[in-house]
């Protein structure tokens, strides 16, 4: 007889198998469902691995290709093989060897004292003081067609209302390492001091004897020159002499004349020890050898009947130390009236100048010139005086490291004594006008930059 208890368990085993099969068979195809909305969900997520994948690659391939283009850009046209651009004692840009612009800017901010004992103004003694933007100028100089081929193009502002006008425009051609000619609009061959640019000066400025007898007086004339040497390393004479417009009129003029009908002109240097690129300034900065150079200069301009002749001998000597040493002659000699100062008259003067590094930075000069003339400058009846002197000292502050940046940046301060006043106004080198032979003391501190 069957035990109650064993049917029970019994039929509850078989209720489970059967739930077991049930949900075997009701399972499976949900299984099936989900395998294959895994197995599309797994193939969309590949489709966007493989579309990242290509998309970081373009991104990767654009950025190379912009910074492949920045690159070529910043070496403006390099991509040619003969261009480049870039800074190297100024701005350049470069074609092969034939052509080559240099770009510059020219900036000297000054601000002037000048005190004036005795005037003839509405006080006895009389101070003037200011500032003023003294030089300001573009320079475009380089080469064009061949490196022998050399060009120099400046215009300069004017410190009072601030036109601009055409200051040199000359091209040079060298014809061998030796010989060459030059024509155009530029600085007259006479003096040394007046060619070395003003942004090489020691002092503030130029003289005052150079001013009254020498190539400021002339500044730029229009001519056509010879070249004899060009500076070459291995040749110790230079030479220039040509025929010019002539006198100190013929700046930015037609062919018509404009006071003087002709001038001749010349100029010899020769160096007896050192390096030529010492001489284009005063300063024995840089210099790693001595340096000794004589050079005269002689100017014939005519007008008319008169004539007008100016000669100088001048000489500089530097060191490998840092002592500067620079001294010139001058002689003008006229038989009209023809400088506004004397006429029939020979005039003479001489400057002579020091100067001596402290440290790389920092330099000390003094200059005294004297220019005396033949006839008296009358400054009013019963008061007139001949000879008038001019005594500057001074200090450079050479910017940057160790004075690196040398003329491209720097301070310089200056004091000037002239005992006998001045013969005339020369605003230019801020002396004002005659004063009645009193004393007058300028203090004059710049700012440079060149650029």
């Amino acid at each position: 007889m069957t035990n109650p208890r064993s049917r029970v368990v019994a039929a509850v085993a078989g209720v489970f198998s059967l739930s077991a099969a049930a949900w075997a068979v009701d399972t499976t195809p949900v299984q099936s469902g989900q395998d294959a909305k895994i197995r599309e969900l797994e193939a969309k997520v590949a489709a966007l691995e493989s579309r990242q994948t290509l998309s970081t690659q373009e991104a990767t391939a654009t950025i190379e290709s912009v910074l492949r283009d920045a690159e070529q850009r910043s070496k403006l046209m390099a991509a040619s093989g003969d261009m480049s651009a870039g800074y190297d004692n100024g701005f350049y840009i470069r074609a092969g060897d034939a052509f080559e612009l240099r770009p510059g800017l020219f900036f000297q901010f000054r601000n002037v004292i000048n005190y004036r004992e005795d005037t003839a103004g509405a006080k006895s003694d009389e101070i003037d003081n200011g500032f003023e933007v003294r030089r300001m100028r573009l320079e475009m100089n380089g080469t064009a067609l061949s490196k022998d081929l050399e060009f120099s193009f400046v215009w300069d502002s004017n410190r009072e209302g601030g036109g601009t006008s055409l200051l040199d425009a000359w091209v040079k051609y060298m014809f061998n390492d030796q010989w060459g000619i030059k024509g155009g609009q530029f600085k007259e061959p006479l003096t040394h001091e007046k060619l070395v640019s003003s942004k090489r000066q020691i002092a503030v400025d130029r003289s005052m004897v150079d001013n009254l007898l020498g190539g400021s007086l002339f500044d730029r004339v229009q001519g056509v020159t010879a070249i004899y040497g060009g500076y070459n390393k291995n040749n110790p004479l230079y030479a220039e002499f040509g025929i010019t417009d002539g006198g100190p009129q013929s700046m930015n003029t037609n062919f018509t004349k404009h006071g003087f009908d002709w001038g001749a002109v010349g100029r010899a240097e020769y160096k007896v020890m050192g390096d030529w690129k010492d001489y284009k300034d005063f300063t024995a900065k840089g210099a790693k050898d001595n340096l000794l150079v004589v050079g005269a200069g002689l100017d014939w301009s005519q007008a008319g009947n008169g004539n007008l002749v100016s000669f100088t001998v001048d000489g500089q000597f530097e060191t490998g130390t840092g002592l500067g040493v620079y001294g010139a002659i001058l002689v003008q000699s006229a038989d009209q009236d023809l400088t506004g100062l004397t006429s029939d008259t020979t005039n003479w003067g001489f400057v002579i100048q020091g100067n001596y590094l402290l440290n790389p930075g920092w330099e000390v000069f003094g200059r005294l010139d004297m220019t005396i003339f033949d006839n008296d400058v009358v400054f009013s009846p019963g008061n007139s005086e001949d000879t008038f002197y001019e005594i500057t000292v001074g200090v450079n502050h050479y910017l940057g490291p160790d004075g690196s940046w040398m003329h491209r940046a720097k301070f310089t301060v200056d004091l000037s004594f002239l005992p006998n006043g001045a013969p005339q106004s020369l605003t230019g080198i801020d002396v004002l006008d005659s004063n009645n032979g009193g004393n007058e003391i300028v203090l004059r501190s710049q700012f440079q930059l060149a650029i």
